[in-house]
């Protein structure tokens, strides 16, 4: 079963996105701010985290940064999720290391569906690169 770290400070959307991802079969944990979704990814060892742009202390960007700056959580997958929508805000969360970004509100069964895409995708990258390595390795 993968895991997903919802991590955002609306508890309506947290219960929403979790009520809607274990129905779906996903494990779920929360965290209901940036200052949390480091330790809350270090415990729980997610394979996915669902991260709000928007957030009082700290922002969903502030806490991408410090979620890739660290060598425990950076490989972990992340999408951004954005009642704002804007493009800027799309190159702010790429460049920032975020996989993709969701926005609010979001068309039934979407989340799902980017979620199942960010993991299969990042298992096949994950696979092309062992493979990578084990052809350089023989050759």
């Amino acid at each position: 079963m993968n895991k997903i770290l919802i991590v955002d400070d609306s508890p309506d959307i947290r219960l929403l996105l979790g009520k809607t991802l274990k129905a779906a079969g996903y494990g779920v944990s929360e965290a209901d701010d940036g200052d949390e979704a480091l330790p809350a990814a270090l415990s729980y060892e997610p394979d996915m985290i669902l991260l709000d742009v928007a957030m009082e202390r700290v922002d969903g960007f502030k806490a991408l940064a410090i979620l890739k700056a660290d060598p425990r959580t950076k490989e972990i997958p992340v999408l951004m999720i954005t009642a704002k929508g804007h493009p800027s805000d799309l190159e702010t969360a790429r460049s920032l290391g975020a996989l993709d970004y969701i926005n609010k509100p979001w068309a039934h069964g979407e989340v799902e569906l980017r979620i199942q895409w960010a993991i299969t995708s990042v298992q096949r990258q994950r696979e092309r690169d062992e493979q990578n390595n084990v052809d350089r390795l023989v050759s």
